[in-house]
C-alpha cells in the first residue's frame, strides 16, 4: 500500500524520501525525532503544572469520586462496575478506571489526580508531535503545531477539571490510533491492523466524543495515504463506534441529562450549529473570557444566523479550493467541522450551547492545518511567539480553576447566568457562607421562579439565618411547585423541627426517603433532633425520631446512645437495658455504651 505524491509544504517527506538512509545521519533521525518529541511534552507539563495546586471544585467531581466504586479504590468491584455501568453519566469504562486507580494510589489528595491528568496531556502532546512529523511537518513546524493545541487555553478546562478526565484520557488513545493506522497504512500487517483498532475502541471506552475517529481515519485516506478501498477494514471500529453510540444515547437519556434543553426546538438547534461554530473558531484566535459554562440562546437573531451561516460555507469553499494545491487545509477543516458534530448542539445533552472542553479533539485538526503551513525557521519563530502568549493566558486560566469559588465567580464575569449563580450558591452554602449565599439565589430566584432547587436553597438559608417564617414561605412554593422534590422536603422537615412541629418533621423526612433521599445522612439528622427535643424535655417527641433515624441507619451509635437515655429520662430502665443490649449486637461497639447504666433511682 503506497502513498502517492501529493502536494506538500518543503519539509513534508514521501515515501521515497522517508526510507531510511545509510550513515550515522540516518541513525540520528529516529533519537532527534524522540528528543523533540520528550522535549515538547515536558513544555506542556512545565506549563500544566500549576494545576496540582488546584482543589475538586463542584461540578460533577464529586459524581465521579464520590461513586462508591470509585471511592473504594481500584477493586474488582469497581472494574466490573466500570464494565456494565451504562446509566451513570455514559459508557466509558476507561475513565472510571482511571478514577479508581487514583483513589487507590492517591486518596482523595487532589494532588495526586490533577497530576495524572497533566501527565495523559503532556503524552498526546508528544504523540501529537509524532502524528505532525508523520504528515510531513518539520521538526519546528511539528512542535510549534504541537504546542499550539497542547498549551491552548481552550486545554484548560479538559485537565484542570478532574470529572473531564475522559478528555485527556480519549485524547492520548485517540492520537495513538491515528498513528497506529498511518503505520499500518504503509506497513500492512494483521498485528498492525489489530493495534490502530483496539487504540481506537480504547479511545471510545474512554468517552463517546471519539466517534469521530473513523470519519477522521476516511480523511486521512483521501489525504495523505491516497487509496480508496477503505471501509471494508474499519467494518469492526464501526460497528464499535454504533454500539457506543446507542450506549451513549441511552445513558444520557436514563440520567436525565438530555432534558434540560428537551423544549427547544430541533429546528432552533439547527440554525444554533453555524453560531456555534464561529463562536469556537472566535475562542480558538482569541482566547480571553473563558468560561465553565456558556449558556443556550433559544432565540438566535436572524441576522446572526445568516452572517455566522455565510462565513462558515465562505471558509468551507476556501479550504475545497485548496484541496489539490494544499490538501491538509482542506483536512485541516473538515476534521475540525467533523470532531465537534458530536457536540455542536444537535442533539443536545447539558445545558450548555458550547464548552471549551468539546474541542478538545476537533483543534487536533486545526494544529495539523498550522503546523503543514508553516514554511522556514522564521515563521516556526513568529508561530513560537504566539505560543508564549498561549502559555501564559493557560497559567492564568488554570488560576480560575482553582477552587470551586473561583471557577464560578470568574464565570459570572464572563457571562452571567442562573446555572452558575445557582452552583455558587450551593459552594457557599455548603461552606457554610448563607450570608453571601444570599443574594445570589434571591436573584436566579427573581429571573427563574419556576426553578424548585433555587426557592429550597432560598429556604434553606433563610433558615440558617434565623428567619423562619420567610424560609417557611419559600419552602411551600417549592413543594407547590414540585411536591416530589427531595431537597424541597428536607427542607420543610428542617423547617418544622425549628418551628416545633415534630410529627410534620417526621413526615416529610420519611416522604425524602421514599423519594430517594440517601437513608444514613437522614437518620443522622433525625436522631440529631431527637437528642435536641429531649436535651429541651421534650423526651416523649423525642423518641420516634430517634428511632426512625436506627430504621434508616441501624449502625449508628450515638442514636442507639440517645435511644437509651431517652428511655431512661422517661423511667423506661429495662427498655433501657434491651437496647443497649441490641445495640452492641448490631454495631459490636460494646465500650461506647460503658459509660450507660439506666437503673432505677431508688437503686442508687
Amino acid at each position: 500500500m503506497s502513498v502517492a505524491r501529493v502536494s506538500k509544504p518543503p519539509s513534508c517527506s514521501t515515501r521515497n524520501e522517508a526510507a531510511p538512509r545509510r550513515g550515522a545521519r540516518s541513525r540520528r533521525q529516529p533519537m532527534r525525532v524522540v528528543f523533540w518529541a520528550v522535549l515538547i511534552s515536558l513544555v506542556s507539563l512545565a506549563v500544566t503544572l500549576p494545576v496540582l495546586r488546584n482543589q475538586f471544585v463542584n461540578l460533577d467531581d464529586r459524581l465521579y469520586l464520590g461513586n462508591p466504586a470509585v471511592a473504594s479504590g481500584l477493586t474488582a468491584r469497581g472494574v466490573l462496575f466500570a464494565l456494565t455501568s451504562v446509566t451513570d453519566l455514559y459508557w466509558h469504562p476507561l475513565t472510571w478506571i482511571s478514577h479508581e486507580a487514583d483513589v487507590q494510589l492517591f486518596g482523595m489528595n487532589p494532588l495526586g489526580h490533577h497530576l495524572t491528568s497533566a501527565l495523559l496531556h503532556a503524552v498526546s502532546a508528544a504523540l501529537l508531535f509524532l502524528l505532525l512529523k508523520r504528515l510531513g511537518a518539520g521538526t519546528f513546524a511539528g512542535a510549534a503545531g504541537s504546542l499550539f493545541w497542547a498549551i491552548h487555553p481552550l486545554r484548560v478546562e479538559s485537565f484542570a477539571w478532574i470529572a473531564e478526565r475522559k478528555d485527556v484520557l480519549c485524547a492520548a488513545f485517540f492520537l495513538a490510533a491515528l498513528l497506529a493506522y498511518l503505520h499500518h497504512a504503509d506497513h500492512p500487517s494483521r498485528r498492525r491492523y489489530l493495534a490502530w483498532n483496539v487504540l481506537g475502541a480504547l479511545a471510545l471506552m474512554s468517552k463517546p466524543s471519539a466517534i469521530c475517529l473513523v470519519p477522521i481515519l476516511v480523511l486521512l485516506d483521501w489525504w495523505p495515504v491516497r487509496r480508496k478501498r477503505f471501509l471494508v477494514e474499519k467494518i469492526p471500529l464501526i460497528a464499535i463506534t454504533a454500539i457506543v453510540m446507542f450506549l451513549t444515547v441511552y445513558g444520557q437519556k436514563q440520567s436525565g441529562s438530555m432534558s434540560h434543553l428537551a423544549g427547544v426546538p430541533f429546528g432552533i438547534r439547527l440554525v444554533n450549529v453555524p453560531i456555534f461554530y464561529l463562536r469556537y473558531i472566535g475562542k480558538i484566535f482569541w482566547p480571553l473570557h473563558l468560561a465553565c459554562f456558556y449558556g443556550y440562546d433559544p432565540s438566535p437573531a436572524a441576522l446572526r444566523v445568516v452572517a455566522a451561516s455565510l462565513g462558515v460555507i465562505v471558509v468551507t469553499l476556501a479550504a475545497f479550493r485548496c484541496r489539490r494545491r494544499w490538501p491538509w487545509l482542506w483536512v485541516a477543516w473538515i476534521w475540525f467541522l467533523v470532531a465537534l458534530l458530536p457536540n455542536i448542539g444537535l442533539l443536545q445533552a447539558g445545558r450548555q450551547s458550547i464548552a471549551d472542553r468539546f474541542t478538545h479533539l476537533a483543534t487536533i485538526g486545526l494544529a495539523v492545518g498550522v503546523a503543514l503551513s508553516l514554511r522556514g525557521r522564521v515563521a516556526a519563530g513568529a508561530m513560537f511567539a504566539v505560543i508564549v502568549a498561549l502559555a501564559c493566558l493557560t497559567v492564568r486560566q488554570i488560576g480560575f480553576w482553582h477552587d470551586s469559588i473561583a471557577l464560578f465567580e470568574h464565570a459570572i464575569e464572563v457571562e452571567d447566568s442562573d446555572y452558575v449563580r445557582g452552583d455558587l450558591a450551593s459552594t457557599l452554602m455548603s461552606e457554610r457562607r448563607y450570608a453571601e449565599a444570599e443574594p445570589h439565589l434571591r436573584r436566579v430566584v427573581d429571573r427563574s421562579p419556576e426553578v424548585v432547587e433555587y426557592r429550597s436553597n432560598l429556604a434553606n438559608v433563610l433558615l440558617h439565618t434565623g428567619r423562619i417564617d420567610e424560609a417557611s414561605h419559600e419552602a411551600a412554593i417549592a413543594l407547590r411547585l414540585a411536591p416530589n422534590s427531595i431537597p424541597a422536603s428536607e427542607t420543610t422537615a428542617l423547617i418544622l423541627f425549628r418551628q416545633g412541629d415534630s410529627r410534620g418533621t417526621l413526615e416529610h423526612f420519611n416522604h425524602a426517603v421514599e423519594l430517594g433521599a440517601p437513608r444514613e445522612p437522614v437518620g443522622i439528622e433525625l436522631s440529631d433532633m431527637g437528642a435536641s427535643l429531649a436535651a429541651r424535655g421534650r423526651v416523649e417527641e423525642a423518641e420516634p425520631l430517634i428511632r426512625r433515624a436506627l430504621e434508616l441507619n441501624p449502625r449508628l451509635v450515638q442514636g442507639w446512645r440517645n435511644l437509651a437515655l431517652v428511655l431512661s429520662d422517661q423511667g423506661r430502665f429495662e427498655d433501657a437495658r434491651k437496647v443497649i443490649q441490641q445495640a452492641i449486637a448490631v454495631t459490636g461497639a460494646q465500650s461506647a455504651y460503658a459509660d450507660l447504666t439506666p437503673t432505677p433511682p431508688e437503686e442508687n
